[in-house]
């Protein structure tokens, strides 16, 4: 009975149970283990140190202070490989972990997005003209960007006016106060925006007028977006 009661105590306890005679039987095999005068019994791992060298033992080896501490190495090393596994385990499964919630983040921003391509007559754009990004809204978007010439169109998203400010207010201090409200250098908060732009809603594909040439355009995205 009262062992059933410790082995109740141990599970709650997140330890396993170890029956009584076990327990005794451990003990008495740690005493007839002669060993304590080649090994430290202080050591930490001085029972498995002591089962390795009576394993030797009984195979026949003659067991000396050298045999003794190069039990102690390896039952050392062997304990050592094992946390280094498991930390190496563990950190693989944060790994997983982060990359799956990466994953479960994405899907619930695309669909989200997609909501709001639903409800939205028109887009805020993300256009690259020279060294700056312009950022504006249109509901026809093919003659507004024909009409700017843009060398690239870089991101686009559902909104209208209301959702133009909120990114103007957002990256205010990008604003290039040289060239106008709409027009901002190109900080790293506002490249990430565009890149997980691109990432949930693709990479947009409006024909469009432009001064510079189709590949010399896709060369300024890779080097502004480090694709």
């Amino acid at each position: 009975m009262a062992d059933r009661y410790k082995e109740a105590s141990d599970m709650a306890k997140g330890r396993p149970f170890i029956p009584a005679h076990e327990l005794q039987k451990r003990e008495q095999d740690r005493i007839r283990l002669p060993f304590r005068h080649l090994v430290d019994p202080q050591d930490p791992y001085y029972y498995d140190i002591s089962l390795h060298l009576e394993m030797q033992r009984r195979a026949g080896v003659e067991i000396d202070q050298t045999i003794a501490d190069n039990a102690v190495k390896y039952i050392h090393w062997k304990h050592q490989n094992a946390k280094d596994g498991e930390a190496k385990r563990r950190e693989f499964e944060a790994k997983q972990a982060q990359e799956a919630k990466r994953e479960i983040e994405t899907w619930q921003a695309r669909r989200e997005a997609a909501e709001r391509w639903k409800t939205s007559d028109g887009i805020v754009y993300y256009i690259l003209r020279g060294p700056l990004i312009k950022i504006g809204t249109t509901t026809r978007p093919r003659s507004r960007f024909d009409t700017l010439m843009p060398d690239a169109v870089l991101a686009i998203e559902p909104g209208d006016k209301d959702l133009e400010r909120l990114r103007h207010t957002e990256f205010a201090s990008l604003r290039d106060p040289n060239v106008g409200r709409e027009y901002f250098t190109p900080g790293s908060d506002l490249l990430d925006l565009i890149r997980r732009l691109r990432e949930e809603g693709g990479v947009p594909h409006i024909p469009h007028a432009s001064l510079i040439s189709r590949e010399a355009a896709e060369l300024a995205v890779k080097e502004l977006l480090a694709l």
